[in-house]
């Protein structure tokens, strides 16, 4: 994909920076990484259950809990009733109550 266009394009210093878009990124390898979420659209981690793909395992992991009939975490604040799926909904619903 996107790392044909780097080899070449990553200046030595103290920083290397992101031929496509200046971003300055702290290493080789993390402009690598960089260039692969950002600029790339491969998404090779694919969901067994309905094939949506996704750039890395963590992401296709989270998307998976949502395939769960059962609603796995509620909120502990009385009378409120909330449930969801992810664990990260949750954070997000009790943020904002």
């Amino acid at each position: 994909c996107c790392e044909r266009e780097l080899k070449g394009s990553v200046f030595a210093v103290s920083r290397v920076t992101c031929p496509l878009c200046d971003t300055a990124c702290a290493s080789v390898s993390a402009l690598k990484a960089h260039t692969r979420f950002r600029h790339c659209d491969q998404r090779p981690f694919r969901c067994h259950l309905c094939a949506s793909g996704f750039k890395n395992a963590y992401d296709l992991h989270k998307h998976v809990e949502t395939h769960n009939d059962s609603d796995a975490y509620s909120c502990d604040v009385e009378g409120c009733g909330f449930t969801s799926r992810t664990l990260q909904t949750l954070r997000w619903h009790c943020k904002r109550a």
